[in-house]
């Protein structure tokens, strides 16, 4: 075989090796990606710290698979689909960001990072997210057990569950991400607004 014929088969080869399409069995990860405001928060100094815990997950919730129901009491997981972290770990720096936007403490602090000690401390566990496959759409269900504790007075100031379900705009993980990202964007509201509350009304009492 000459050189020249050599050099144009591999050329060929090469050519066709570019024109296949990627195979789609790659697995794809995701992120909870809640838009963040560029804002300047200047510490309360008439206010106290809160000190956001490490979010907890219930059995089967805390892996970074994403979790579906297409029949009752069965746990299934989407395949080639995962969180790039639990989604427990990745609310953390979303539940600081939007309360320290309140402006109603001096110090905002993560559990994570700051081993500093704080009035009030806020705990969160994820009790259910999954994607549901009884409807059509399919859903997106979302419950967290948050409660807001004084830890100067050694005591419980609220506990609430929050219930949040959301549509998915296709019946996939992807479909599942997406509708999961909307459902935490108004988890963040809804815990935000429950802080703030019973943080003024804590105050109010002395």
């Amino acid at each position: 075989m000459s050189m020249n014929l050599l050099k144009r088969q591999n050329a060929i080869f090469l050519c066709l090796l570019i024109s296949i399409p990627a195979t789609s069995n790659a697995t794809r990860f995701f992120i909870l990606d809640i838009p963040w405001q560029e804002t300047l928060i200047l510490p309360n100094n008439s206010q106290k710290n809160l000190l956001v815990s490490i979010p907890t997950a219930a059995p089967g919730f805390n892996k970074r698979s994403l979790v579906y129901f297409d029949q009752q009491y069965e746990v299934k997981y989407h395949k080639k689909a995962q969180w790039v972290d639990t989604p427990a770990r990745m609310l953390l720096p979303l539940l600081v960001h939007h309360l320290e936007l309140t402006g109603l403490f001096n110090t905002v602090l993560s559990a994570s990072t700051s081993p500093i000690a704080a009035s009030l401390r806020l705990d969160t566990e994820i009790v259910r997210l999954q994607q549901e496959f009884f409807t059509e759409p399919s859903q997106i269900h979302l419950v967290v057990r948050a409660q807001l504790l004084d830890m100067d007075a050694r005591s419980v100031l609220a506990t609430r569950v929050f219930e949040i379900t959301e549509n998915a705009r296709s019946e996939d993980a992807e479909g599942g991400m997406l509708a999961t990202n909307r459902a935490i964007a108004r988890l963040l509201k809804a815990i935000t607004k429950f802080v703030k509350e019973h943080h003024e009304q804590n105050n109010a009492k002395k």
